[in-house]
């Protein structure tokens, strides 16, 4: 077979049309190389120093600290910490801040690597789907006992949430859309008044909490995907609430955790 003989490079046109000559020209700057999408990483993230006049113990103020940092997100999967970072933003040693993270690892919301600092562990698609079937079964049923005790007090209370996440998504304050819509499921949880019920939603949520947050980071600045099928759910569970109607609450909990806007933070783990 005749092969086709290759021009030399000094012949080939330039952009012009005419053949350029490497004596006159200078040689091209080579190609940047390709750059791979990255997932979204954590801006550095800060914890406002603890209340020195709490007459909480600090060791139990670093946990809790710790704990309101990952629930609102300030943490992503695989986010590694040290206790020298954390002693200086919190403004104490490291004795409770190694206590907490303890108590933190043994909950599941921190892994402790052989020779390396802890780090907020990176879960499976599998583990995610786990979790999630999990927290639809526990908080319908929180969201049912909840509809009984609800007060007009609690009830404004998640409407003035509410409407502060929606400001926060209109605005792409994700943080504070995250940090809200903790605050507004807690609410319900909380006036369900089941202790054991109420400990076991909150480890799932220290589970999941990074993920959603690496999620809707990937989606910052697309409000149709952050808010996609979302419909008005919360509206909805505020609804059932008003009328104390149990069966509804339980329903539109579960179907403001598996809607197609809500799985979407989930990654592609959703059911």
């Amino acid at each position: 077979m005749k092969q086709v003989p290759t021009p030399r490079a000094d012949a080939l046109p330039g952009p012009s049309g005419a053949a350029t000559d490497p004596a006159a020209a200078p040689a091209a700057a080579p190609a940047p190389p390709l750059r791979r999408r990255k997932r979204p990483t954590p801006a550095a993230y800060t914890l406002a120093p603890l209340t020195s006049d709490s007459p909480d113990t600090t060791q139990n103020l670093a946990y809790l600290a710790l704990k309101k940092a990952i629930l609102g997100g300030k943490f992503y999967p695989g986010t590694p910490v040290t206790l020298a970072k954390l002693s200086e933003m919190l403004g104490t040693s490291d004795m409770p801040i190694r206590e907490a993270l303890k108590r933190l690892t043994a909950e599941g919301a921190f892994e402790a690597l052989p020779n390396r600092s802890p780090r907020i562990p990176v879960l499976s698609k599998a583990v995610v789907r786990q979790i999630l079937e999990l927290r639809v079964e526990l908080e319908s049923m929180a969201a049912a006992q909840a509809a009984e005790n609800m007060t007009k007090r609690h009830i404004d209370q998640l409407q003035s949430l509410d409407t502060a996440m929606q400001q926060a998504l209109r605005t792409g304050d994700l943080s504070a859309y995250v940090t809200l819509n903790m605050e507004f499921h807690f609410l319900i949880y909380r006036v369900a008044d089941n202790e054991p019920l109420l400990a076991l939603i909150e480890a799932l949520w220290l589970r999941m909490a990074p993920v959603v947050a690496v999620n809707l980071a990937a989606m910052a600045g697309n409000h149709e995907l952050t808010s996609a099928g979302s419909g008005d759910h919360h509206g909805r569970i505020i609804k059932a609430f008003q009328q104390h109607d149990a069966a509804a609450a339980r329903a539109e909990i579960r179907a403001d955790l598996t809607h197609p806007g809500a799985l979407s933070r989930y990654g592609d783990a959703g059911p």
